[in-house]
């Protein structure tokens, strides 16, 4: 090989090695091949069938028979009230439904908004005064709550220590708060008496939510025990003061939700009063006590009433005694908490049935230490259904 084909071999070999460099240097640089719908959206409806939000309407490319079930009413009214429609659509109001469609069943949300009112009338000072107040509940935030909840109450074994976790604070029980202040304003309430203004705030949860119906007895008229099956398959009898809205022996409603049904026992009305404290900047706590629960406020100062005063409207006023106390798990001391009944009628901050005061402190055979277990003061709204 002569000097010039060297020459030439040279001049080749360096060019590879560039455009291998080149190469090398280029890779890394360039845009990854990515597909167009990397991650799909799962449809949350069977196959075939499409929602369109525009209109409300849910579509089969078949005619299908739908099953709907009106999840926003009481489980009394729900386990008779399914309706059934036949066709290729089906147009909703904003509500929240369970669809079934032959062997697939699902949840259905419709965005909206539901107004509430409640009205009572409130006892101050020998002088009796009405009291109303509307609120707005949306219908995505209450239903997300109650799917969540309704997992919850499926998948677990009640405790005392899990009271807080009812007790939900939003826009809806701000507007409740703020109604409230202005009507006890108006018959003469001073903000600055914080007891006094408790008492009109708890009177919300014990005199505008209702109290389940025992619509049921426990036997037949054979003399048997009256039992029906329960939205989670178990036995329950149909005088299970939860029965009536929720449709199981025990449920713990979220605030939110006894809100929109206006109804509720003695854990769901305190968790409405807890919430009300808290909303309108009290520290408070829920009260568990065998076989009843309560809810309570923090004060700065306290000041004994008379129960004598309460007996016309109050008559329940003998089984009641002053009761109050600490957080029972220990965690702060320095807070002292006044109890108050939200199912006996209007009863006031500071003062539980005596079978409750006596037993705080005690433990129980099943749901824990009887006593105040506190709402986190920075719990957030989220956090109150987690």
């Amino acid at each position: 090989m002569n000097g010039r084909d060297k020459a030439i071999l040279s001049a080749i070999g360096v060019a590879i090695a560039v455009v291998v460099v080149a190469i090398i240097v280029t890779l890394p640089h360039e845009a990854p091949v990515v597909p167009d719908d990397p991650d799909p959206e799962i449809s949350p409806y069977p196959e075939g069938i499409t929602f369109d939000k525009t209109t409300s309407t849910l579509m089969s490319e078949e005619s299908v028979v739908w099953t709907v079930v009106d999840q926003l009413k009481e489980h009394i009214d729900k386990i008779k009230d399914k309706d059934e429609y036949g066709g290729k659509s089906l147009t909703f109001d904003p509500g929240f439904y369970k669809v079934t469609v032959g062997e697939d069943t699902f949840d259905l949300i419709i965005d909206g908004k539901i107004t509430k009112e409640m009205s009572w009338k409130y006892h101050l000072a020998k002088e009796v005064y009405d009291v109303s107040v509307s609120y707005e509940i949306d219908i995505s935030e209450l239903a997300n709550i109650m799917i969540e909840n309704r997992e919850w109450n499926d998948n677990t074994r009640f405790k005392f220590v899990d009271l807080p976790r009812e007790v939900y604070v939003n826009e809806t029980v701000r507007s409740i708060v703020s109604q409230l202040e202005s009507r006890y304003l108006e018959i003469g309430g001073s903000l600055e008496d914080r007891q006094s203004y408790a008492d009109f705030l708890i009177s919300f949860a014990q005199l505008g939510i209702k109290y389940p119906h025992r619509t049921y007895t426990w036997v037949d008229d054979m003399g048997n025990p009256v039992y029906d099956r329960d939205i989670f398959g178990n036995s329950v009898p149909k005088t299970s003061t939860d029965y009536e809205v929720w449709g199981c022996e025990e449920y713990w409603a979220n605030s939110l939700e006894t809100l929109f049904f206006g109804i509720g026992d003695c854990d769901d009305s305190a968790a409405v009063g807890c919430a009300l404290f808290k909303a309108a900047g009290f520290r408070t706590a829920m009260v568990g006590v065998p076989g009843h629960v309560a809810a309570s406020v923090a004060l700065d100062s306290f000041e004994e009433r008379n129960l004598e005063d309460y007996k016309d409207f109050l008559n329940t006023y003998r089984v009641f005694t002053k009761s109050s106390g600490y957080d029972i798990t220990g965690q702060d001391t320095e807070i002292l908490y006044y109890g108050v009944d939200t199912t006996k009628g209007q009863a006031p901050v500071g003062y539980l049935l005596k079978g409750s005061a006596e037993s705080i402190g005690k433990e129980t055979m099943y749901w824990g230490m009887a006593g105040y277990y506190p709402v986190s003061e920075d719990q957030t709204e989220l956090d109150g259904i987690q």
